[in-house]
C-alpha cells in the first residue's frame, strides 16, 4: 500500500513531471498531482493549477479565493487551456512542499456551491470538487474548473469582498484572468481576446440536417445464392461437349478459332486448364458478381445534407454505418448476368463441335 502523504517524510520525496495529457478527474489522477506538489511545492502553479497550503473553505476569505480561481479560469481563452487537463484547470487546497496537512472537513460540496454562487452570477459553468481524505477530520480538496468554450461569455465576478489582503479582495463587475501563477484583473487586450471568444471567432455555428434518402436493406443468402450460381456454371461447362470425341470436326474448330478469335477451348487439356484458371480466381469473381448484382437489384439510397443558416463554401462530412456495406447503384438496364457470374467460356463462343451450320438459302 503506497505511503499516505501527509506522512510522506521529505527525504522520500523526488522531483517529479506532472502529466497533464489526462483528465484531472477521479482519485487516481489527483493523487498524482498531489504527488507533484508534494515535490515541488508553490512551483507547481501555472495557468491551469493554484496550490493552496491551507484555506478554511467556512470563512469568507476562504470562498472568495476559490471564487477568484473558478473566475479566472472560466476567462480562459480555449486554445490556450485546451493545452493542459484537457482545458480544466484545477485548484489543490491542503497540500504544500513536502507535507499534506489537508483541511478540516468542514462542509460539503453543495454548501459550498452556495457559498460562491453570489460571486460567480447565475449563468456561471459548472465545477467540481474531488477530495483525499489524510485522516479522519482532514482532507485534501481538489476545484476542477470547466473547460471554456468558443461562444462563452465573459465572467464577471458579481459581488464584491474586501479581504485583510488586498490581492484576496474581489470587485462587483470585475473580469479575472489566470495569469501565469495567479489571479488577477484582466489587462485590456485579454478583454478584447474574451470579446472575441463570445462572438464564436466571428462565425456561427454550423447546423446541419442529415438525413437518408430510400431506405438500407437487409439481404439473406446472398452468399450461398452466388455459390449456387456458380456451380451451376461450373456444371454447365461440364455438359459442353469434348472436342477430342470429334476427330473430323477439329480442323473446322481450329479454323474457325483461328478466323473468329474463338476462346472455345479445343482440347482437352486446355479445357482442363482453363477450368483451373476458372477455379483459382472464383473468390475474386464472386465477389465483384455479388457487388454487381446487389447495385442492380436494390433500390438505391443516398444522404442529404442541408445547411439553412449558413453557406459552406467546401463542405467534408464524413458519415460512419456500422455493420453495413456500401455498393455502388446501378441502372436496371446496366444488369449483365456474366458481370454476376463469370464465365468459364465465353456465352458468345459457344457452339456444338462437329454439327454443320445451316446452309444459306
Amino acid at each position: 500500500m503506497p505511503a499516505d502523504p501527509a506522512m510522506t517524510s521529505p527525504s522520500e520525496l523526488k522531483p517529479m513531471g506532472l502529466n497533464t495529457v489526462t483528465l484531472p478527474l477521479g482519485e487516481r489522477s489527483q493523487r498524482l498531482i498531489l504527488d507533484h506538489v508534494l515535490a515541488v511545492g508553490d512551483e507547481a502553479e501555472t495557468t491551469y493549477l493554484e496550490v493552496k497550503s491551507s484555506l478554511d473553505l467556512s470563512s469568507k476569505t476562504g470562498v472568495a479565493k476559490v471564487a477568484k480561481f473558478l473566475l479566472g479560469a472560466a476567462n480562459r481563452r480555449p486554445k490556450e487551456a485546451g493545452r493542459h487537463f484537457h482545458g480544466h484547470a484545477v485548484m489543490i487546497i491542503g497540500a504544500q512542499k513536502n507535507f499534506a496537512p489537508g483541511v478540516l472537513r468542514s462542509c460539503e460540496a453543495h454548501e459550498l456551491e452556495d457559498r460562491l454562487r453570489p460571486y460567480l452570477g447565475p449563468q456561471f459553468p459548472a465545477f467540481e470538487f474531488g477530495r483525499i481524505g489524510i485522516d479522519d477530520t482532514s482532507e485534501v480538496v481538489f476545484v476542477i474548473a470547466q473547460p471554456p468554450q468558443i461562444g462563452q461569455p465573459i465572467f464577471p465576478c458579481h459581488k464584491s469582498f474586501q479581504g485583510d489582503d488586498r490581492r484576496d479582495s474581489l470587485e462587483d463587475g470585475a473580469i479575472y484572468v489566470r495569469g501565469t501563477s495567479n489571479t488577477r484583473p484582466a489587462r485590456a487586450g485579454e478583454v478584447l481576446a474574451l470579446v472575441e471568444r463570445a462572438r464564436g471567432g466571428g462565425k456561427p455555428p454550423i447546423a446541419l440536417e442529415v438525413a437518408t434518402l430510400g431506405s438500407i436493406r437487409c439481404v439473406e443468402r446472398i452468399d450461398k445464392a452466388m455459390e449456387t450460381l456458380y456451380e451451376c456454371e461450373e456444371e454447365e461447362f461440364s455438359k459442353l461437349p469434348d472436342p477430342t470425341r470429334y476427330p473430323f470436326a477439329s480442323t473446322p474448330i481450329h479454323l474457325a478459332s483461328s478466323i473468329f478469335g474463338s476462346s472455345e477451348p479445343t482440347s482437352a487439356e486446355e479445357r482442363a486448364a482453363r477450368l483451373d484458371s476458372w477455379r483459382k480466381l472464383r473468390n475474386t469473381h464472386i465477389a465483384r458478381g455479388r457487388e454487381h448484382l446487389l447495385g442492380v437489384a436494390l433500390p438505391g439510397a443516398g444522404i442529404r445534407v442541408v445547411s439553412r443558416d449558413r453557406f459552406i463554401a467546401k463542405p467534408h462530412l464524413i458519415v460512419t454505418f456500422h455493420d453495413c456495406e456500401a455498393l455502388e447503384f446501378r441502372e436496371a438496364d446496366d444488369a449483365d448476368f456474366e458481370k454476376v457470374v463469370e464465365p468459364i467460356v465465353k456465352r458468345q463462343s459457344r457452339y456444338v463441335p462437329g454439327l454443320d451450320p445451316m446452309p444459306c438459302s
